[in-house]
């Protein structure tokens, strides 16, 4: 069966890319019906404005669904062949009509421009297991200062269900555990917890603020 959840994985619509690709707007959504299968049927393909991937399979001839294609049980040749073409067709519209985003939080994207400018350091991403957690070093002695990671808010003791985006920096052992006592700051996830400690990626601290913190977890790092 397909996983077209994880065709789109880390995915962002591109409204310019759409357009280019020949999706037409279609009340709420944009869609598009490419040929599969010599022509037999259509592939109608809608984006929603939030970025969801739905699809059906048409008969050219008739007009009718096939719906054979969408069902978990349904095995064969013929409908083995459908969901190839299918996941063809998806895998085209992933990389030519989307961006990839792994890290979404809007307060992660501004640390990250932050790691780049402020000290030319780009995310390494070393897990193929966890591929939304980044590394960061110092160029001259090859030392980590930050790492972000995207854990499951229970894993943190957190509120609230889902992931959040979470930044690990280094700290003289005495100011990390003076921080703990403020509940913006955690101890530090995966990481010794002496040395380093942990911040949430969602405006509970001021960037001015965290990226400071950053600056001096890059001091430490030397």
């Amino acid at each position: 069966m397909m996983d077209t959840e994880a065709i789109f994985r880390y995915k962002v619509p591109n409204t310019e890319k759409i357009a280019a690709y020949g999706f037409a707007p279609d009340g709420e959504v944009v869609s598009k019906t490419v040929p599969i299968l010599r022509n037999a049927f259509g592939m109608a393909v809608t984006i929603t404005p939030d970025g969801a991937v739905r699809f059906k399979v048409l008969e050219r001839a008739t007009g009718e669904e096939y719906v054979l294609v969408h069902v978990d049980s349904a095995r064969g040749g013929f409908v083995g062949e459908v969901r190839s073409c299918c996941e063809k067709v998806l895998a085209d519209v992933a990389a030519k009509c989307f961006d990839t985003e792994i890290l979404r939080a809007e307060q992660t994207k501004r640390t990250l421009a932050c790691l780049k400018s402020a000290f030319s350091a780009e995310p390494e991403f070393l897990w193929e297991k966890y591929p939304d957690c980044a590394a960061f070093r110092r160029p001259d002695n090859q030392k980590w200062f930050a790492v972000i990671l995207t854990v499951d808010r229970c894993k943190l003791g957190l509120d609230g269900r889902g992931n959040v985006e979470i930044l690990d920096l280094k700290a003289l052992p005495a100011d990390v555990e003076a921080r703990l006592a403020d509940p913006r700051f955690l101890r530090a996830y995966h990481m010794n917890k002496t040395h380093w400690f942990t911040v949430c990626l969602d405006g509970s601290l001021p960037d001015a603020e965290l990226f400071s913190l950053i600056a001096e977890s890059w001091r430490l790092a030397k």
